[in-house]
């Protein structure tokens, strides 16, 4: 691909961006110079999540740090309207990160990992403090490369209980299950605030399954096949975003 013709890079940064300069933290400027093998002169797109997004040159870049020349503003790419939140019961590390990178690409709001009784990973203290900044790195990767404006925020690890006892009442409650023969085609959206629950690996205990229909929680299938938890996860968002959200 010719550089007229390659895509401007998108850079996530956590701060305000009114400056006229901005300076660069190493690990930014590795991003810009190892990862993206960008040089001193070349543009990108800087985005924050809070609404500002502008052009930048680079003006200086080393390996401890780099420096932008902020320039014109853009006009962000809208969050869908519809507010999907995933509540994940926690799988293995490779699945998780699929997971968090592709339902940040699908435009979802917030995802919540679950601790449940069949859950292959357990997680707690600084254990869960470090997956959860690995999650949310996955997340601002994934947000920088697909465009959108603002990275799914990945929540604290919290046991199913808990989880379902925070969720509001007015929202939609939809999880997956393979016994239901509720097809998943809904006609129309239930709330614009989607809550969607995906069991682990081994599924739901038989106490999990009584907490979660007791919360009101409506049991739908993805059809015939059984699909990984990761697989679940992806389809049942993209089906969601397409029904309700803007994947059209």
């Amino acid at each position: 691909m010719s550089p007229q013709h390659r895509r401007i890079s998108r850079l996530y940064l956590d701060r305000d961006l009114a400056a006229a300069r901005i300076a660069l933290t190493e690990r930014e400027a590795h991003y810009l110079g190892t990862v993206l093998r960008l040089e001193r002169g070349a543009r990108v797109l800087v985005f924050n999540g809070r609404g500002q997004e502008r052009y930048a040159s680079i003006r200086s870049l080393a390996r401890r740090g780099a420096e932008l020349e902020m320039l014109e503003a853009s006009a962000p790419v809208p969050e869908p309207e519809l507010r999907l939140t995933l509540l994940q019961a926690l799988p293995k590390a490779e699945a998780m990160d699929l997971v968090v990178q592709k339902a940040t690409e699908l435009g979802v709001r917030a995802i919540v990992p679950v601790a449940t009784d069949f859950s292959v990973v357990r997680l707690s203290g600084t254990r869960a403090e470090r997956r959860i900044e690995h999650w949310s790195r996955i997340a601002q990767s994934a947000c920088e490369q697909s465009g959108r404006h603002r990275p799914t925020e990945i929540r604290p690890v919290v046991s199913l209980e808990a989880c379902l006892d925070a969720l509001p009442g007015s929202a939609a409650k939809l999880w997956l299950d393979t016994r239901s023969e509720a097809p998943f085609a809904p006609a129309a959206a239930p709330s614009a605030e989607v809550f969607l629950l995906v069991g682990p690996e081994g599924g739901f205990s038989a106490a999990d399954a009584g907490l979660v229909e007791a919360h009101g929680f409506k049991a739908l299938r993805l059809g015939p096949r059984t699909l990984r938890t990761e697989t679940a996860s992806i389809a049942a968002c993209a089906l969601l975003q397409h029904l309700w959200g803007d994947l059209r």
